[in-house]
């Protein structure tokens, strides 16, 4: 066999240039993209071309800073690694690349802020970050790991403090971020989460398009409200759990993705819609005038909308007239994502919903282990006769499950009970199924009597089917085969079936 000649065995990468290797390696979390070092002597410098730096800490993973500081510490740090890791990848760009590659993204996320011990070295960073920084410089910086929403845990805690106050009261513990980052013209994101805004009288964003406001909860809804109105080129806005916010007013016509996650004080949202193409509300059950549209034409509804609730919706009639007023507001969407977890059956029965005449996309996520849940489903399918694409999200119940998988009532083939539909559920006589939808998806698929019972009627009665999708449970290990059987007995032949 002959050997491959010199032309052919030259390694073609390791002769790109510097930049473009930091770029390839830009693509790579920072952790791997530094092991490229150990290659070969033509890879040690490579890392400092690179222009993303992005590290994330475990959750948890600083459980034993108090130990670590009153026992243990001889200098004010965390025992977290990744500050060393943030530093060291900084560092490296400075001493390989001599600060003239642009640092194009900055993104961190911290388990935990310790005040003293961490700003030091974040105010070098932003310092180092803004001194490099690019034409267009991206930030994500999360100083806390948490869920948006604690609204469990704080249900019926008075919000302490005036809504329209900044006083520097109860704000120890959190990173006060500094002035001039609100004047960076090249700053094109913006994420924040767990921090204190303070933005100076004068701020300048001219080229912001992002922005990402998480869990600020001592900045007043003016500086807010400052902090958008000076981002004029600002095309998406996520407000996620900003407790002072009571009004807002986002009159950019460029907008085209808005989302209001657990504001819970929000009062009044005035948006102008005449190119937004998506909104997402997360929170209580709104007022009719929480989220007033601008701009956009009652023929023309919001292309994709995505609903969850942070409390429940009983079947009182003062309830059910209030989410399906609600509902009302996106009657005229295209797609809609509905989290239907907290919602009684009885939101979605037919009667008294919206007729959604331009849906084509439906996404439900939510448990589905309660018969009356069938109901619904065949009473928001009545209101959407041009429906295509049907998804259930199904939450995986894992006690459930187990006890499912362990007694092995599905574990072999044949243990499983029959499906048995009972007469009167109607499907049959859903015009989109009969007419229209074409791919049906169902993820965290566990087999559950109410879930099989559900997949029946879809698939048996979806006449033009193109595509099934189901996705089992993560521990539905010992049942896939014989569900998946059952499945293909119901679907219509030709439809193509795709089992994960």
């Amino acid at each position: 066999m002959e050997s491959p000649s010199p032309s052919m065995a030259r390694d073609r990468i390791s002769g790109l240039p510097d930049d473009v290797l930091g770029h390839i390696l830009s693509f790579l979390p920072n952790d791997e993209a530094g092991r490229a070092a150990v290659l070969c002597r033509r890879w040690c410098d490579v890392f400092g071309h690179v222009h993303t730096v992005s590290f994330e800490e475990r959750e948890g993973e600083r459980n034993d800073d108090w130990y670590t500081y009153y026992l243990e510490a001889t200098e004010l740090r965390s025992c977290s690694t990744a500050l060393d890791r943030i530093s060291a990848a900084l560092l490296c760009r400075r001493r390989c690349a001599g600060g003239h590659v642009p640092l194009r993204t900055f993104r961190f996320a911290f388990d935990k802020f310790m005040d003293g011990w961490d700003t030091i070295q974040v105010d070098q960073w932003l310092s180092y970050v803004l001194e490099y920084a690019g034409q267009e410089l991206n930030l994500d910086l999360r100083f806390v790991i948490q869920p948006v929403c604690e609204h469990d845990r704080y249900r019926g805690a008075p919000v302490h403090g005036d809504a329209d106050s900044d006083s520097d009261e109860d704000k120890t513990g959190l990173y006060r971020l500094p002035r001039r980052l609100f004047s960076w013209a090249a700053l094109k994101t913006l994420c924040l989460s767990h921090c204190l805004l303070k933005p100076p009288e004068a701020i300048h964003l001219p080229c912001l398009e992002t922005l990402r406001l998480t869990n600020i909860r001592h900045d007043s809804g003016r500086s807010v409200q400052r902090l958008v109105s000076s981002c004029p080129r600002l095309t998406d806005l996520t407000l996620e759990a900003v407790h002072h916010l009571r009004t807002l007013t986002v009159l950019h016509r460029r907008l085209r993705r808005f989302a209001l996650r657990c504001c819970h004080s929000a009062k009044s949202i005035h948006i102008d819609a005449s190119e937004l193409r998506s909104l997402e509300y997360r929170g209580y059950l709104p007022r009719e005038s929480l989220v007033t549209l601008h701009g956009l034409p009652a023929s023309r509804g919001i292309p994709s909308c995505t609903l969850s609730l942070c409390t429940p919706v009983s079947k009182s009639a003062a309830k059910l007239k209030a989410f399906r007023r609600f509902l009302w507001s996106f009657a005229a969407s295209r797609r809609l994502h509905l989290y239907h977890r907290r919602l009684h059956s009885k939101c979605l029965t037919a009667d008294g919903l919206p007729s959604f005449l331009h849906m084509t996309h439906l996404v439900l996520q939510g448990r589905v282990h309660h018969r009356g849940f069938i109901g619904a489903v065949r009473g928001i399918l009545e209101q959407t006769p041009n429906l295509e694409v049907l998804s259930l999200h199904m939450a995986e119940d894992k006690e459930r499950l187990w006890e499912t998988v362990e007694s092995g009532r599905l574990g072999q083939a044949g243990d499983a009970p029959v499906v048995v539909v009972p007469d009167g559920w109607g499907f049959c006589k859903t015009p989109c199924l009969q007419l229209r939808v074409r791919e049906i998806n169902m993820e965290h698929y566990e087999g559950n009597e109410t879930q099989r019972t559900l997949a029946c009627l879809l698939y048996g009665n979806a006449i033009v089917l193109e595509r099934l999708r189901v996705i089992f449970a993560e521990k539905c290990f010992a049942v896939p085969a014989r569900l998946k059987e059952e499945i293909e007995s119901w679907a219509k032949d030709g439809s193509e079936s795709i089992f994960m």
